[in-house]
């Protein structure tokens, strides 16, 4: 698994928490995943691409995961938490970047530091799901179609059976 907390591109962390018949997702992604970059938007197309990929994780939530056959699990509620200017009327300015922040690149193979000029930007999804029987048995993941640039998910499964977590495909099986 990479380090925890650090910025990968094309890397996902995902957890699922179930309890019973709800499930909660909390999903975490560089912005770059999610919109193919990750400075605020600097056009009106970009901040179309953004505002339409954000919706579709707020809509999309339950379609993460391909459940154990004859479990359907709904959308409750879903937040997303992106950055600033990646939402709103107005395409914003590239955003300073944070000071003594140093995130690792799975890409480029190295750590640097935030005052190199290169911005950071986290996507997040908060979401509660209720199932129509407790998903217990094998599921997968199914990123492709919501989040195609994700090559990776760090998974954490935490379910009554116990704990479980790895670094897995975008469409990888794993069981609650």
């Amino acid at each position: 698994m990479g380090t925890p907390g650090a910025h990968e591109h094309g890397i996902a962390r995902l957890g699922l928490a179930l309890d019973g018949t709800s499930l909660t997702v909390d999903l975490e992604l560089p912005a770059e995943s999610a919109f193919g970059f990750e400075r605020a938007p600097r056009s009106a197309e970009e901040l179309a691409t953004a505002a339409e990929a954000l919706d579709r994780l707020r809509t999309g939530g339950a379609r993460l995961i391909a459940f154990p056959e004859g479990v359907t699990c709904a959308l409750d509620s879903a937040e997303v938490q992106a950055p600033e200017g990646f939402e709103g009327d107005q395409a914003g300015e590239d955003q300073p970047p944070h000071e003594d922040e140093v995130h690792e690149h799975a890409d480029e193979g190295h750590e640097h530091a935030e005052d190199e000029g290169h911005v950071h930007a986290e996507v997040r999804l908060l979401a509660s799901l209720t199932c129509s029987g407790e998903p217990l048995g094998p599921a997968s993941l199914r990123f492709a179609d919501l989040l195609p640039d994700v090559l990776q998910v760090d998974l954490t499964v935490f379910a009554a059976a116990g704990e479980a977590a790895g670094r897995v495909a975008p469409d990888a099986s794993f069981r609650f």
